[in-house]
């Protein structure tokens, strides 16, 4: 006995690419309830070549009409994301909730939680498990900061999560809005389950969306802001052998808000190929090479990490998805460049959030309640 439903539409003429909207109406308690509209693309039904057999199956799918704790793994850590990041990821519903059927992942400021001050930011700690009563990564003292010489405390709150769903080979759909303000770094993007192939980026990263919530900046002689979204896969042999620029795409929207507004960002995943689309329209596309992703791009001496796999390793494993809103960092995400406001850190400054903090009335005036944060409409993983 099953207690789910299926309704068959045979007159419609739609077909793979296709976008449809729909809601559902119920009476219940004598009550008529209606959903809110939900927007999806329409994708095969079968995988030619070897997945000719193979149904596909909706792995996950969140409409966050409430947020479900038992779908995600909530970030609890100011570990920086291995970026330098500015923000601790928390648990916090200012920082982490849903309302009208959508998903909040908002920055705020440290020092608007009752936990902390101006002076707490200088001179105190962050008791990350002692607040929160978990830590979820432990790296570069992510579960306990310090103030320390002429650095602070993260001055920035945000929200990060995890599906505990996992696919290899499918179709993930995520409708997002991403959010505006300066310095802001919304991401959508996936990992791996299990590094099968070792420590990052061996086991490889696949980012469908990253974007900058700047309204303009002329880093390598471009806009890259908000009118410009990345996708990427990120791999090699080792973290000083990342051959990411090899497989990076990216698309412009001249518009006054850029990709401020909804979208769909889509990974189309199979042994032969690697599509990210936003709207359906392809940002990057990888075939996967004949003679395997090692010498796509030579490394010279070094071990091939994915020589026991097949041709598309690392990209042939498990991969969960992520949802979250960094700000700033030192990684070189945010380069030496112009921006809309003044960027007022150095990548390599011994104190760089607090040259970022001390600077607040430059970019805080671009942050404007609800546009900082990313709003995710829906999320779908759909197994090959």
């Amino acid at each position: 006995e099953s207690d789910s439903w299926e309704y068959v539409d045979t007159e419609a003429n739609a077909g793979p690419g296709d976008e449809v909207e729909y809601k559902v109406a119920t009476v219940q308690n004598g009550l008529l309830v209606e959903s809110k509209w939900t927007s999806v693309f329409l994708v095969k039904y079968f995988e030619p070549g070897q997945f000719r057999s193979l149904r596909q199956t909706v792995v996950f799918r969140d409409d966050f009409n409430h947020f479900n704790k038992g779908h995600f793994t909530t970030e609890v850590s100011a570990w920086g994301g291995g970026n330098g990041e500015f923000q601790v990821y928390t648990p916090e519903t200012a920082n982490l909730y849903t309302a009208n059927g959508y998903l909040y992942l908002k920055p705020t400021l440290t020092v608007d939680h009752h936990s902390f001050n101006e002076g707490t930011l200088y001179n105190g700690n962050m008791d990350v498990r002692g607040i929160w009563h978990t830590c979820t990564n432990g790296v570069n003292n992510g579960c306990r900061k310090s103030a320390y010489g002429q650095e602070i405390l993260p001055p920035i709150m945000s929200g990060k999560v995890t599906t505990h769903a996992a696919i290899t080979y499918g179709r993930v759909n995520v409708r997002a809005r991403v959010p505006k303000g300066a310095f802001l770094w919304p991401a959508i993007w996936l990992l791996p389950r299990d590094n099968h192939y070792g420590n990052w980026p061996r086991s490889g990263e696949i980012d469908l969306m990253e974007t900058k919530g700047n309204a303009w900046t002329s880093e390598w002689g471009g806009d890259h802001g908000i009118r410009s979204i990345g996708s990427t896969l990120h791999w090699g042999p080792d973290a000083g052998h990342n051959c990411f620029q090899k497989t990076h795409g990216e698309k412009y929207l001249n518009q006054p808000d850029g990709w401020h507004g909804w979208h769909t960002y889509s990974l189309d995943w199979t042994r032969n190929h690697l599509s990210i689309l936003v709207d359906n329209q392809e940002i990057y596309r990888l075939t996967t090479p004949g003679n395997g992703m090692y010498n796509y791009c030579p490394y010279h001496n070094i071990e091939d990490p994915w020589r026991n796999g097949p041709h598309n390793a690392p990209f042939d494993q498990p991969f969960h998805l992520l949802l979250n809103v960094a700000v700033g960092g030192t990684s070189g995400f945010f380069a030496e460049g112009q921006y809309d406001v003044p960027k007022s850190w150095r990548n390599d400054s011994p104190h760089p959030m607090r040259d970022f903090w001390e600077h607040r009335g430059e970019w805080l005036k671009t942050w404007h309640g609800d546009d900082v944060a990313m709003l995710i409409d829906y999320v779908e993983m759909i197994q090959y």
